[in-house]
């Protein structure tokens, strides 16, 4: 159950360059899921996406944008609620934006034609963003080739 009431007004889309390139992680969220996984399924975060929040009983219209503005989401959402309720609490924006229900994750995921996913080797926390295609049913029509990424902190504190 979301800790928030959300309700999607706009889908938003994906965008290849985004959502299937070198800063995939940066466009894909791992949500809730009962399974024990050795892998973790992650659900893209809408470029565009709208949503309309209820946060103590004000509703807020919430849009995913690009752009270069730093630091990010949660510090954007958080603000506004700060200056809204003259509170010094922080937000998560994916919490916001309704990335902590399980429906709303499935509904965001229904029209891809793929599904990235992560796993650790070692320290190494692994994305695969894109497995090449063939016409070969026998392959599930997977053909040669992947994309992937990789995250290690190096000298972590």
């Amino acid at each position: 159950m979301s800790k928030y009431k959300v309700t999607i007004i706009l889908q938003g889309e994906l965008i290849q360059n985004l959502h299937f390139g070198p800063y995939a992680k940066d466009w894909w969220i791992s949500c809730p899921t009962h399974n024990d996984l050795t892998y973790t399924l992650l659900y893209p975060i809408h470029l565009g996406i709208k949503t309309i929040t209820t946060v103590n009983q004000r509703d807020f219209i919430i849009t995913v944008v690009q752009n270069n503005f730093e630091p990010g989401s949660s510090e954007a959402i958080t603000s506004i609620y700060q200056q809204t309720f003259s509170t010094k609490t922080r937000l998560d924006s994916l919490l916001v934006i309704g990335y902590d229900d399980s429906e709303i994750c499935k509904m965001l995921f229904s029209d891809n034609y793929f599904h990235p996913y992560t796993f650790k080797i070692g320290n190494l926390n692994v994305i695969i963003f894109e497995i090449g295609k063939s016409n070969n049913s026998d392959w599930n029509y997977a053909g040669k080739g992947y994309q992937s990424s990789f995250v290690h902190n190096f000298r972590k504190t």
